[in-house]
Order: C-alpha cells, then sequence, then structure tokens
C-alpha cells in the first residue's frame, strides 16, 4: 500500500506535466483538466492530510502554511478560469500559478513530508494515502 507521501509526489509530478502543455498549447481544455486535478488534490490534502499535522506542535505550522498556498492557488485558479485563452495577460497567470504551485510542491515535498514522518508512523501514512485514494475515486466519480 502506498504511502500519502508516494501518491503526493506522482500527482505533484503530473500536475506540472499539464502545466507546461496548458501554457505551451494556450490550451483551456488542458488548464480545466489541471484546475479539476489541482482542486481534487488541495481538498483531499485539506481534508485528509493536513489535519493529522495541524493538530502535533511540531507540524502545525507547516500544516497552516500548506493551507495558506493552497488558498492562493484557488484564486488564481478561479481568476485564470474567467480569463479568456486569448486575453495576453493568460499565459502570464499561469506562469504565476505554476511558479505558486512549484514553490509549495517543494516546500510539501521537503519541509511537510520531513515533518510529517517524524509524527507519523508508516501505517498511519498508508492509511491516509489509502483515505486520499478512496475521497479521489468518489470525487471523480
Amino acid at each position: 500500500m502506498d504511502k500519502i507521501y508516494d501518491i503526493l509526489k506522482q500527482e505533484h509530478v503530473k500536475v506540472m506535466q499539464l502545466f507546461d502543455e496548458a501554457i505551451s498549447k494556450e490550451s483551456k481544455d488542458v488548464f480545466m483538466q489541471l484546475k479539476s486535478e489541482l482542486d481534487i488534490h488541495m481538498e483531499g490534502e485539506e481534508k485528509l492530510y493536513y489535519p493529522q499535522l495541524e493538530n502535533k506542535k511540531e507540524a502545525t505550522e507547516v500544516a497552516l502554511e500548506g493551507y495558506e498556498e493552497h488558498h492562493v492557488a484557488k484564486l488564481l485558479l478561479s481568476e485564470i478560469e474567467k480569463t479568456p485563452v486569448d486575453d495576453k495577460r493568460w499565459v502570464a497567470k499561469m506562469k504565476v500559478l505554476k511558479e505558486t504551485v512549484e514553490h509549495h510542491v517543494k516546500e510539501e515535498e521537503s519541509e511537510i513530508f520531513e515533518k510529517s514522518r517524524s509524527v507519523l508512523s508508516d501505517s498511519q501514512a498508508e492509511e491516509i494515502g489509502s483515505k486520499y485514494m478512496e475521497f479521489k475515486q468518489e470525487q471523480s466519480g
């Protein structure tokens, strides 16, 4: 069974590929796929992963920062969704969102995962991974 870290890392790779494709093709369709992936990813983390860290003293700060970074990404996603692709600001907005997500991923895969490994057992990390995958299946219907 996969630990939550392995699952999230795989999703991070996929999301970064979608960013590159959406930006290079200036594609609203690829953007909508990306938005859907990010929405489910962030919601899953916020419901199942971050709360497990938030109530552990050593990990509270990184969890709270994760929520705030998600908040910024959601604002940008919402703005990009309303912006026509032929608007010259669309690509610029996408690049800013990509940089925001890249920063978050880097921090999550180092600081958050590191703190997480010190407060969660392997079996807890696997259980969160399992619940996360169930959540994703429910969301994608």
